[in-house]
C-alpha cells in the first residue's frame, strides 16, 4: 500500500507534470479505487479518486480530487519525483 504525498492545488489546463509528464496532454484512466488522503491545511481525510496516466515510456499513477471551492489536490505516492508546476 502506496503512502500518498500532497504535492500541490492545480488548475484545470495549467501545465502540471509528473515525473516529466504534463498530465493535461494524457487520458486520465480511472481506476475506480478510491483512497482516503490528508488535506494538506485541515489536516482532514478526504477519499479521492485514483488514476493512471499510461505513456508508452511508463505508467504514471495519482489521486486527485476536489477539497472545497474549486480547489484541487493532487497526490502521488511518495516514492515518486517532483512535481513542476
Amino acid at each position: 500500500m502506496a503512502n500518498w504525498k500532497f504535492i500541490t492545488l492545480i488548475e484545470v489546463d495549467k501545465e502540471c507534470k509528473i515525473e516529466g509528464i504534463n498530465i493535461w496532454n494524457h487520458y486520465w484512466n480511472c481506476s475506480e479505487r478510491k483512497i482516503e488522503v490528508i488535506g494538506p491545511l485541515s489536516g482532514n481525510p478526504y477519499l479521492f479518486n485514483k488514476y493512471e496516466i499510461k505513456s508508452p515510456e511508463k505508467t504514471i499513477t495519482f489521486v486527485v480530487g476536489e477539497f472545497s471551492e474549486g480547489r484541487i489536490g493532487l497526490y502521488v505516492p511518495e516514492e515518486i519525483a517532483i512535481v513542476s508546476n
